[in-house]
């Protein structure tokens, strides 16, 4: 667990995790859950913030959802992005609410949502604006992150 970013399987805060000497156990930083290697949860979006953006997408394959409560077309994706979550362990799927974490959003120059911004090793590799079917989701997970 050297130097690895895992994620609490309780709480859903990504922890950089350093060297352990013998005989320690790694825990959440946050809520002092024991972290596993395969702390990432799979079932349900993880919401991310500001604070904790980059560390999260660092590795793996991320599809981030930027929504807002009050958007009635994120509330619409919203469902399907949730069931995704839960039938695929591929892909993690991660929410960060625009109005909570204007840093994030200004950054990636989001300007409307909801947008999909897809992720592979904290890279960007492609985006969908709207909301769009899930056909067309799956086909942009396919095309950006293979």
């Amino acid at each position: 667990m050297d130097g690895q970013v895992l994620r609490c399987a309780q709480c859903g805060q990504a922890n950089r995790v350093p060297a352990v000497g013998t005989g320690k156990k790694a825990v959440c930083g946050k809520c002092g859950a024991p972290l596993q290697p395969q702390a990432a949860p799979v079932g349900k979006p993880v919401d991310i913030s500001d604070a904790n953006f980059r560390v999260s997408i660092a590795s793996g394959k991320h599809v981030v959802d930027f929504w807002a409560p009050w958007c009635g077309p994120c509330r619409m994706i919203g469902p399907i992005l949730e069931q995704m979550a839960g039938e695929r362990s591929d892909v993690r799927f991660d929410k960060v609410n625009v109005d909570d974490n204007p840093r994030t959003a200004s950054e990636f120059g989001v300007q409307g949502i909801p947008l999909l911004i897809f992720f592979r090793d904290g890279a960007e590799k492609g985006r969908l604006v709207g909301a769009v079917p899930r056909p067309r989701i799956e086909a942009a997970i396919q095309q950006y992150l293979g």
